[in-house]
């Protein structure tokens, strides 16, 4: 529940719509479905129109520290290092290898991030620090690349005699769709006409939540180059057009046991 006390008083009608979606308890949704451009290259490449969306992947990002003891990049002899960044690097390229050694193409991984200090040209780095997001569908095998990562990291750690450190930012657990949502999905593509493919989703979506209370798919769209989270970000209105119908063919279908023959306002 919102507390209307801490919030402008503009805004306390939309708080009341608000309180009135939230689920409390063990209530459960009939079913949930998302529309979303696919974020990746695949509907495009093959010329499909929809993306009937099989699981969702779910990340567990991790922040990994090495601290070593710095000093000036001229004076601090090589024998006598214990240089944070080089330890990081090299838990980088574990990370990569981490991946690539489950054979798995739906588990990814990712150094999105890196803080040096006191991050000068003339300094030995005292302090580097990572943040790695690895997802995948199957969440047992993406903790298992966690764990290789925080034991890699381990031993770097004291190969390179630097402290180091470990943190868990979010391990939320993937989805798998609701058969009854992506076979109303699959129907409606199909009474459309239009051609699509099975794909996963590999970033974070509503759907993913919602799948924890209830059955959830989701509808993808093409997207230009895959490109997303980008200014030039782009799909067509055709491929907007297609992906509203196929949600408003497929919340229908959910909606009601007998099939749907009146399209009209599609």
């Amino acid at each position: 529940m919102m507390d209307q006390r801490r919030c402008p008083s503009s805004l306390a009608p939309s708080m009341e719509i608000l309180d009135g979606t939230l689920i409390k308890g063990k209530r459960k949704v009939d079913a949930f479905v998302e529309l979303h451009i696919e974020q990746g290259p695949r509907l495009e490449a093959e010329g499909a129109a929809i993306g009937v969306v099989q699981a969702i992947a779910a990340p567990a990002a991790m922040r990994v520290s090495f601290h070593g003891d710095g000093g000036h990049a001229g004076a601090q002899l090589m024998p006598l290092r214990n240089d944070a960044s080089l330890a990081a690097a090299e838990l980088a390229l574990q990370v990569e290898a981490a991946v690539l050694a489950t054979g798995a193409p739906d588990t990814v991984g990712t150094v999105g991030r890196w803080d040096l200090s006191p991050n000068t040209v003339n300094s030995v780095p005292r302090e580097a620090a990572l943040e790695i997001d690895i997802r995948d569908i199957d969440g047992s095998r993406r903790d298992k690349v966690v764990t290789t990562i925080t034991e890699a990291a381990a031993a770097i750690a004291k190969r390179r005699k630097v402290r180091h450190d470990v943190a868990m930012v979010n391990q939320d657990a993937p989805a798998t769709c609701g058969p009854e949502v992506t076979s109303a999905i699959a129907a409606s593509v199909e009474e459309l006409g239009l051609s699509s493919i099975k794909l996963v989703s590999r970033a974070y979506h509503d759907a993913l939540f919602m799948a924890q209370i209830g059955p959830a798919g989701m509808i993808f769209i093409p997207c230009r180059n895959g490109w997303s989270h980008r200014p030039d970000e782009f799909s067509s209105p055709e491929a907007i057009e297609n992906g509203v119908k196929v949600l408003a063919l497929t919340l229908a279908r959910l909606a009601s046991a007998q099939p749907v023959t009146d399209k009209k306002e599609l």
